[in-house]
């Protein structure tokens, strides 16, 4: 039993990033409509073991009142020099997702083709559907 305490205290804790929880927020309950993708981001790409890299999309959903939009789903295609693929992924607490996708330098492209909004209204036109970027060879 010592033993096992003792060897849980020396694992390494893995690093965490904090963010403060939004005041503002519905935890639960209701938006207001309709909601909209209020942006996206492509973050810096990462390299992988086998020389290739991982391309992060950033994509965040918000209300009509501007609050953060969290357990909704968000549909997507991913397309990048090697395949093209669809992805659904749920936002978070603060109303974000990763969507990611590995690959060779080239071009890397994200629509988004839809956002399930619990019976609410997705408005299309409010916000940005594409992210593009390219990686250098």
């Amino acid at each position: 039993m010592v033993l096992r305490r003792l060897r849980r205290a020396l694992r390494p804790t893995p690093a965490l990033t904090m963010e403060p929880t939004p005041d503002g927020a519905p935890k639960h309950g209701f938006f207001t409509e309709p909601v909209r993708v209020s942006s996206l981001e492509v973050l810096d790409p990462e390299p992988t073991e086998d020389g290739r890299h991982r391309v992060t999309f950033r994509v965040e959903v918000r209300d009509a009142e501007g609050r953060r939009c969290p357990e909704l789903a968000v549909d997507a295609t991913i397309t990048g020099p090697e395949r093209s693929r669809d992805v659904q992924a749920v936002t978070d607490l603060f109303g974000r997702v990763r969507m990611r996708m590995a690959g060779p330098p080239g071009d890397y492209r994200l629509e988004i083709t839809d956002v399930a909004a619990r019976g609410l209204a997705w408005d299309r036109d409010a916000g940005p559907l594409t992210v593009e970027t390219s990686l250098p060879t």
